[in-house]
Formats: C-alpha cells, sequence, structure tokens
C-alpha cells in the first residue's frame, strides 16, 4: 500500500504541475525565460507533464488493482480498456465516428499509427477502473443482475461526467496550448453532443466486456475506498480549475453536481462495509457492542456527504473571494472554539457576505436561507437539495410571497410559508443544540439584490427582526443549551475590487437581558457599530455601543456585478413568532 500512496501522491503532483504550467508558465513567461533552470523545468512541462499525470495514474490504479482487486480482474480491465478505447480512438480520429471530428496534437506523447498517443488509451484505462469501481461500491447492496447492471451504467456515468467537466475547457480558446483539436463545431461549448454518446459507450462496452470476462461483480467491501475516489476528484478538481481559469462557471458547477457528490457516496458505501465487518467480528467473539443498521449511524453517513458538500461550497466561497473583494477580517477571538454560537450579521451584499463568513470563520458555518426569490421549479428544487446537503435551514419570507398579486415572482406559493417556518425552526434548533455555528442576517434583506430590496442608500439599516433571539430561546429551553450570540458588522468599500471589512464584536448571552427586546436591541446597536467606518487607531476592544448608527455610503452596483451565479444566495429570514 505504501507503493500506491507514493505513485498517488506522484500523481496529484503531476496534475498541479501541469495545471500550473497551463495557468501560469505559459501566461507569463517572464516568470521563467530569464532563468536557465525554469527554461529547463518549462522544457520539461511542455515536452512530458501532458502525459506525466496519465502514467502516474494509470501506475496507481493499476498496483492498486493488482494488490486488492486482484491481478486476473485488474489485467483483464487493462487490457479491454487500453486495447477497446485504443481502437475506438483509432476509428474517430481516422473516420469521426463515433466522438467526432478532431485530431490530437503532440503535447501528449507519441502517437501510435500517427494519430492517437499512447497516453490516452491509459488515461480510459485509469478514469474507466476508478469510474467502476466507485460505481461498485454504491450499489453493493443490490445483488445479483441488478448490481451488474447498475454498476455498469453508474461506471459509464461517471466516466461521462468526468468528460463534460474536461471537455469544455480543452476546446476553449482561452487556453494556452490544446492537447485536441475539434474540426467539427457542436451545441456543447463547440463540441459535438455525439462526443459524449462516444465517451458513454465506449466506457460502457469495456467495462461490459471486463465484467463478462471476470464472471462475478467486483466485491468492495475490502477496498479502500479512498484511492479510487481520490484519483477521481483529483482529475475533476483538475477539469474545474481549467473551467475557471477560462471563466466557464457551469461546466465546474456541473463537475461537482453530476460528477464529484455522486461518487462521494462511495465513502458512505465503504465506511457501511467496514462497519459491517467490524460488526461480525464483534459478534464472532462473544462481545455485546450496540450498533445500528449498516454498521454506522445515519446522522455519521450523512455526515460524509455533508463534509463533501461543504467543502465544495467553502472552495466555491474562496474563489469568489479571491477574485471579487480584497477582505479584512477582525476580532475573531471573539468566536467561541467550541459550542453553539449564533453569527448575528449585517446584510450588504445578496452572494458575498455569505462566502466572506464562511471564508473568516474558522469553524464549520450553516446559513439560514430564504427561497423565495426562485422563480423556477427546477431551480427551486436543485437549491433546496443543495441546502439539504450542506445542511442550511430554508424558510420563505411570508411578505414577498404576498406581494405576488397574480405575478409570478416566485416559485413558492404564500401557503406554503408555514410549513417552511416550522422546518427552518426545528433544523436551527437542531444545529444550536448539537454546537453548530449558526449564521442569520437579522435586517432580513441586503443592500446590494439583483431580485429586490427594500433598502436603499438613504437607508443601509432595516431594523432587526426577532426571529434570531427567539431562536435562541427556544434552543435553550432543555437546560444544557447556552447559545453565544456574536454580532458581525460588514463594510463594503467599492475600488476596482470590493474591498471589504468585516467585524466580530464580544459575545451576547440572552440570559444577562431581562427581556428579549432589551437582548435584540443591544445586538442590533452593536452590529451598527461594527458597521461604521472607524480610525485605524481604534482597537478592538475598545467598540462599544454608540449613540446611533452612522449611515455608511453603498455606491450604486452596475450590471456587470449581477452575472456571478447566486446558487449560493444567503440568508434572508422574516420570523413572526
Amino acid at each position: 500500500m505504501r507503493v500506491v500512496k507514493i505513485l498517488f501522491i506522484g500523481h496529484l503532483a503531476a496534475l498541479a504541475f501541469g495545471l500550473g504550467g497551463l495557468l501560469i508558465a505559459l501566461p507569463h513567461p517572464e516568470l521563467w525565460s530569464g532563468s536557465p533552470f525554469g527554461q529547463r523545468i518549462f522544457q520539461f512541462g511542455i515536452t512530458y507533464a501532458g502525459s506525466l499525470h496519465i502514467l502516474f495514474g494509470a501506475a496507481t490504479m493499476l498496483l492498486f488493482g493488482l494488490l486488492f482487486v486482484g491481478p486476473k480482474k485488474t489485467l483483464i480491465f487493462f487490457a479491454a480498456s487500453t486495447l477497446i478505447s485504443l481502437g475506438m480512438e483509432l476509428l474517430g480520429t481516422s473516420t469521426g465516428f463515433p466522438f467526432g471530428a478532431y485530431s490530437y496534437t503532440s503535447f501528449l506523447g507519441f502517437k501510435v499509427a500517427g494519430l492517437v498517443p499512447y497516453s490516452i488509451p491509459l488515461s480510459w484505462f485509469y478514469m474507466g477502473f476508478t469510474s467502476y469501481i466507485l460505481a461498485s461500491a454504491i450499489t453493493s447492496r443490490l445483488k445479483g443482475r441488478q448490481h451488474t447492471l447498475w454498476s455498469l451504467l453508474l461506471g459509464a456515468y461517471f466516466l461521462t461526467a468526468w468528460d463534460l467537466a474536461l471537455d469544455p475547457a480543452m476546446a476553449s480558446e482561452h487556453l494556452p496550448v490544446h492537447f485536441w483539436i475539434w474540426q467539427e463545431v457542436g451545441p456543447y461549448y463547440g463540441m459535438p453532443i455525439r462526443n459524449l454518446v462516444g465517451w458513454t459507450i465506449n466506457g460502457l462496452i469495456y467495462m461490459t466486456v471486463s465484467r463478462l470476462f471476470w464472471r462475478a461483480d467486483l466485491d468492495t467491501r475490502r477496498l479502500a475506498m479512498w484511492i479510487p475516489f481520490g484519483v477521481y476528484a483529483a482529475n475533476i478538481a483538475f477539469a474545474i480549475g481549467l473551467n475557471l481559469n477560462v471563466g466557464l462557471w457551469v461546466p465546474s458547477l456541473m463537475a461537482v453536481i453530476f460528477g464529484l457528490l455522486p461518487a462521494s457516496l462511495a465513502l458512505v458505501a465503504g465506511r457501511r462495509s467496514a462497519g459491517q465487518r467490524a460488526r461480525v467480528r464483534l459478534q464472532g467473539a462473544g462481545q455485546r457492542r450496540p450498533y445500528t443498521k449498516g454498521g454506522v449511524t445515519r446522522r455519521g453517513g450523512g455526515s460524509i456527504i455533508r463534509l463533501m458538500s461543504l467543502l465544495t461550497i467553502r472552495t466555491g466561497g474562496r474563489m469568489i473571494v479571491k477574485r471579487e473583494m480584497e477582505l479584512a477580517v477582525e476580532g475573531l477571538e471573539h468566536i467561541p472554539d467550541s459550542g453553539p454560537v449564533l453569527i448575528a450579521a449585517r446584510h450588504v451584499h445578496h452572494l458575498y457576505d455569505g462566502c466572506v463568513l464562511q471564508q473568516a470563520v474558522p469553524r464549520r458555518v450553516h446559513i439560514l436561507v430564504a427561497l423565495d426569490w426562485v422563480k423556477q421549479r427546477p431551480l427551486r428544487f436543485l437549491m433546496e437539495w443543495a441546502c439539504r446537503m450542506v445542511d442550511w435551514p430554508v424558510l420563505l419570507r411570508a411578505e414577498r410571497l404576498q406581494e405576488q398579486d397574480g405575478a409570478t415572482i416566485s416559485a413558492y406559493a404564500p401557503q406554503e410559508t408555514r410549513r417552511y417556518l416550522r422546518s427552518a425552526i426545528k433544523d436551527a434548533v437542531r444545529l444550536l443544540r448539537d454546537e453548530e455555528v449558526l449564521v442569520m442576517f437579522p435586517e432580513g434583506y441586503p443592500n446590494i439584490d439583483p431580485t429586490y430590496t427594500p433598502k436603499s442608500e438613504d437607508m443601509p439599516f432595516l431594523p432587526f427582526r426577532p426571529g434570531f433571539a427567539r431562536l435562541v430561546q427556544m434552543a435553550e429551553r432543555d437546560g444544557q443549551t447556552e447559545v453565544a450570540v456574536v454580532p458581525a458588522g460588514l463594510i463594503y468599500t467599492p475600488g476596482q475590487r470590493w474591498h471589504v471589512a468585516l467585524r466580530f464584536g464580544p459575545a451576547f448571552y440572552r440570559l444577562t437581558f431581562a427581556t428579549a427586546e432589551q437582548f435584540t436591541s443591544a445586538i442590533e446597536q452593536q452590529v451598527r457599530t461594527l458597521s461604521q467606518d472607524m480610525p485605524a487607531s481604534v482597537s478592538r476592544g475598545d467598540m462599544a455601543p454608540a449613540p446611533g448608527p452612522k449611515d455608511h455610503d453603498i455606491a450604486p452596483v452596475r450590471d456587470d456585478h449581477y452575472t456571478v451565479t447566486v446558487s449560493s444566495r444567503t440568508a434572508r429570514e422574516d420570523f413572526s413568532l
């Protein structure tokens, strides 16, 4: 296993090296052209980087298969995938069938028959083997022919999902070099749809041939599933990096939703199998130990999927913060390292506020989200699914839905408000009692929103709604929970990029106030104080509630700021408890 890990690390390093060459070295020759050593590194990259990560990936999965899947099955899959794929690629580059008319450049190594680089069949092998192993783990609870059928279909699906992410960037005119060139134009980012069909068919053919020669389904119970998932995730991440560099957000999002997240289910299946084996060993030894169905608790299995989803959201938020703003954070010492925390924050930007808080807070963050802005039912389904994956409570603002008057301004109906409110309260109380961090925006609306906001330059703040105080009260009814409410101020200063100041103040505790109104008022006053421009000489410890709020100038935002995808829209609650 040690050699497998070394090869896997080599694969990751080669991917990073190739990505760095495409995104940094090629666009900026001034970084290396003046150094002989830099020139040698660049020449090495141009010659070998295109095929190096493929060689490491193929070596990783080949050795992994020989050691853990079995020599016979691994060699059968290797032979079927490379030979069938080579034949299909030779057919495609010669006739255009089944992928479309295309040709390879010289960056992927020497070509077989002068048409197909030797590394291409190897990439079909290691990504196909990875996809089939993940699919077999996910479908492991099925029996007989059902397991066989769905593992093949899901394996071909994972393989095609990788291509959905990789090909748009590779075909982009903004990429410094191209590894293959399309000679016909199609609707999917310049590529023909039959390319995706060809990918699926080719993968399905060599996976099916391998399974026929195996004469048995793949047993994934003893496999270290993190290796194939790591290889798959690394190649998806490579494709996402290329897409983001050339400005393609949709393929990146598709790669996460249709590739990375479904593939992560294999990790859950792997833990379930491990738990089942452990349970059998304990019972065989005559020991008694409580366990849940499948060897892991429902919450434990779900936490893996949520962790992957949260990592995806945090990565997207980090990219947005890095690209769109310069961030300064003060007062992180006021956020407790453990225990339940509710962050009551000023709401300035419909998207950026959530991204900023996720990057700044050193703990996992859950955001209370309002979805009444959604107008299309497919987007409603997608947004609710995404919120469930990251465990973000969802509610609807009643006054927004009541403004419909026959006009379609939301995919939600007014009568759904109460049901979503009950669900949001239940989820928020659960998170606080589980000692999580919950973010709320008590104003209910941001200053900057492409859909609707009652705020204006003359009214940069709205009165705080008391819902967050009621949530704290409900969470503390168990007699064990004590919620720290941390105020957070935000200041946005326009420039070439937004200059954003995020300030946290000392925590408030409900029981130190005589009434809920005083509690709400004190936190609102502190959030306003933290959101004021303050001289550099004022330290964080000197921040005290000011006599009254100071209006902060919010400059009008050009329409191009609204081109950012709003799928991570932050919370805007309407509590009338």
